[in-house]
């Protein structure tokens, strides 16, 4: 740590003690980049998440994107070569550590657990606060991120750089930093540990609906007496009771002014229909000594014959984060002093409440332009402050929009309308003008000497049709279902690995394109022997790819990769066996990827999520890579931290696969 920079953390010691305000912000405002010997100039990482090359090489051409083609006249424009699967968690994690799956371990979303089948989360875990019989904390809530490898901003901070890294997905928790700041994004929890959890409140539910499952979300009816109307839902977790606080909201509607008033704790909200309401802060008291703060907004869908009400879900109140979500700690609340409340969950945009219906597609475009201005502002500011040597931003819009609103692009797929089209068809590329405006907006505040990099980290397909890769080895003998000994007929819709005969299976399937077998000695009822793995892998290789659509005859694979072709490293044992390639318009189905083998190895896509990448063939989904500065042919996402450590002179990490890409 600098003298300077001890100085200030005297200054804030002192302060606090004496009770005075914004005094680590006075202190970031005072502060400047640390010097290095050997540095060439500040480095700036902008990311862009998922998006697609071919449709930015046309907008560059015909001038759409004036911004980003300067770039490419000065500097430079490339493809940029991803991860395989050119999935997000998996991308992420090797841009952050300069490796490869089979180093740092994050191959899928979904991970299984060989002794036991039940899956889990691919990128980390959550575990709530754990109370003792007085209601006292024992344990405090806590997330780990089981990434392998050290991150290259870690590295830089310990040689002394200062960096800021804003919302880099999966990247949570934050590292342990010396002199630097990192506010985490994507894999953020809501205060229950999942993704994101929203709430959709109305009397138009009916029974049925109430008791059926709502993927991401629950419903919450509402009994109107009147105008008014008292509903329930859950909110924070008590260990004690293995269950969630019960919290009470009471609605009134004003059914001629079409809006709605919703009031608990003390505070009260009106909002019109079709409008978004502000921030309101929730304390939730699980006992008489712990209560967990929140924040959320609410959006009115209809405020007349009948109610529709969504809120979102219950995120980290920045002020007091129910788990830290910054580094330093005090982070995230200097930033809610200097910009007001602001979005803390990982998942910012809720696409699971677009796919219910419980939110329209005009409000998840309206909450994205409003993320993306908070983001920018976010770069802009730290950027005037100059206090850092590397700053990292990262933006997920572009890639939510094009998994929404693809189906308006592709008239192949069962949900494009002509109308849709007409209104949405332009969404995808209207975000990246969006993009292109952000860039440019930095390149103003660069200085002569400072590196620009901007990155996407794969690209994007059209999804029309699902492919259910259990049930495909279910009909091919490969894997056996409880109690139906006929492959010809056999399915199940019990998810998560939980419906099948392990004794008559040799491979099996979870997660958007990972397909493992039921080797001996790995899994808890292995039946392959070890012997016998090259061959069976060769065996399902040939047979993948052979198949296709039998509507279209379409091939469904470009690839099918085995993992020992595409990996090594010390993660390895953790990789799947097998690896697909989707061909162009063709994914895994929900039900496969959860586990179960339904009776239909094709399906159409009737789901608004209908752009896809996640199991692409990753030699057609590659990401987009800027710079400022000349660059070699075929950069890598493992190449830019790299880069970056170079043009600022400190040592790259023994281990790191990523080479520099500057001419």
């Amino acid at each position: 740590m600098t003298q300077e920079n001890r100085f200030f953390a005297l200054a804030l010691t002192l302060c606090v003690f004496l009770g005075l305000a914004n005094v680590h912000t006075a202190a970031a405002q005072a502060a400047k980049p640390a010097e290095l010997n050997g540095a060439k100039g500040r480095v700036i990482i902008l990311g862009f998440d998922g998006v697609e090359p071919t449709i930015v090489e046309k907008m560059l051409d015909a001038g759409g994107l004036p911004n980003l083609d300067k770039l490419r006249k000065d500097g430079a424009y490339r493809r940029l070569s991803t991860a395989n699967p050119p999935q997000s968690p998996t991308a992420w994690s090797s841009f952050a550590t300069c490796k490869d799956p089979g180093d740092h371990g994050i191959y899928d979303f979904l991970r299984r657990t060989p002794a036991t089948y039940m899956p889990g989360v691919g990128f980390g875990t959550t575990v709530q606060a754990q109370l003792g019989p007085d209601g006292s904390v024992v344990k405090p809530a806590a997330s780990t991120n089981i990434r392998k490898g050290e991150t290259f901003w870690a590295a830089a901070d310990r040689q002394g750089a200062r960096c800021a890294m804003l919302h880099i997905p999966f990247a949570y928790p934050a590292d342990d930093l010396l002199d630097s700041h990192m506010l985490c994004g994507l894999g953020v929890p809501d205060i229950r540990g999942t993704t994101s959890t929203f709430f959709y409140f109305s009397d138009a539910f009916t029974p049925a609906q109430l008791k059926e499952d709502l993927s991401g979300g629950m419903r919450v009816p509402l009994g109107f007496d009147g105008d008014t109307a008292i509903a329930t839902f859950p909110g924070a977790y008590d260990s004690r009771k293995k269950g969630y606080v019960d919290t009470t909201l009471n609605v009134s509607a004003d059914r001629e002014a079409r809006t709605v008033t919703v009031e608990a704790q003390g505070q009260s909200l009106t909002v019109p229909e079709g409008g978004w309401s502000e921030w309101r802060d929730w304390s939730f008291p699980v006992s008489d000594t712990f209560s967990v703060k929140a924040i959320s907004r609410f959006f009115v869908l209809e405020a007349g014959e009948r109610v529709r009400l969504y809120m979102t879900c219950l995120q980290f109140d920045p002020r007091d984060p129910y788990i830290p979500i910054s580094e330093p700690k005090e982070y995230a609340k200097e930033l809610a002093e200097r910009y007001g409340l602001y979005k803390t969950i990982g998942w910012a945009e809720d696409t699971h409440a677009l796919r219910q219906d419980a939110i329209t597609d005009d409000a998840f475009l309206e909450d994205i332009a409003r993320e993306t201005r908070w983001r920018e502002t976010l770069v802009l500011d730290e950027l005037d402050r100059n206090a850092y040597n590397m700053l990292i931003a990262v933006w997920t819009g572009p890639d939510r929009i094009s998994h929404l609103f693809w189906r308006f692009r592709d008239p192949r797929h069962p949900l494009y309308t002509k109308e849709g089209a007409a209104k949405y068809g332009q969404v995808v590329e209207n975000s990246y003008k969006r993009m292109d405006q952000t860039v440019g907006k930095v390149m103003a505040k660069l200085g002569p000497d400072d590196l620009l990099m901007i990155l996407s980290d794969h690209g994007f397909h059209s999804f029309h049709t699902e492919f259910n890769v259990n049930t495909w080895l279910v009909r091919n003998g490969y894997l056996g279902v409880k109690d139906q000994p006929d492959p010809a007929t056999a399915y199940t819709e019990t998810k998560f690995l939980q419906g099948y005969d392990w004794t008559k299976t040799r491979a099996y399937s979870i997660g958007l394109g990972s397909i493992y077998l039921n080797l001996q000695g790995r899994e808890g009822k292995g039946t392959v022997a070890r012997e016998e793995a090259p061959a069976l892998v060769g065996e399902l290789k040939d047979r993948l790819l052979q198949v296709t659509d039998p509507t279209t005859n379409d091939k469904v694979f470009d690839a099918v990769y085995a993992g020992t072709e595409i990996w090594e490293g010390k993660s390895i044992a953790d990789a799947p066996d097998l690896q697909v390639g989707y061909a162009e318009g063709y994914q895994t189905g929900k039900a496969s990827a959860s586990g179960a083998a339904p009776k239909d190895i094709f399906h159409p896509n009737n789901d608004k999520w209908s752009g896809e990448h996640a199991s692409s063939d990753v030699r057609n989904t590659p990401g987009i890579f800027f710079a400022n500065q000349a660059a070699v042919d075929s950069p890598d996402i493992r190449d830019l931290g790299v880069t970056a450590l170079e043009y600022l002179g400190v040592r790259t990490p023994e281990g790191f696969e990523g080479k520099g890409v500057l001419k």
